[in-house]
């Protein structure tokens, strides 16, 4: 989905990186992120005429869709950031799900 960045006050919004975006920038995300980005009122989804449009004026130029044939450069640090953060992910989703979970025994008795 296509959505337009209409505020920006973090790099990152609840797993969401928005490091490579500026507010106005036309960009496209998974279901997920635009969801979350439309709930809290960061973004507006973009019809697909609309950006044909802006294509056709080069509005912002090159920031506006980046191109596939130039992609945005990884650093180590990138890396590390999302690696901490998968791993933080992770050990909240294992404590959710053993908070929930039941044990169940067997009753030799039965």
């Amino acid at each position: 989905m296509r959505v337009r960045l209409t505020k920006k006050f973090a790099d990152v919004l609840d797993g969401v990186d928005l490091r490579p975006w500026r507010v106005g920038d036309v960009f496209l995300a998974t279901r997920h992120e635009a969801e979350l980005l439309l709930a809290e009122g960061w973004a507006e989804q973009v019809p697909d005429d609309a950006v044909a449009d802006a294509l056709s004026k080069h509005v912002e130029g090159p920031r506006t869709l980046p191109s596939p044939d130039r992609p945005r450069e990884i650093t180590l640090e990138d890396t590390e950031a999302t690696r901490q953060r998968r791993l933080f992910e992770d050990r909240i989703g294992d404590q959710l799900r053993d908070a929930r979970a039941k044990t169940i025994r067997h009753d030799e008795s039965v």
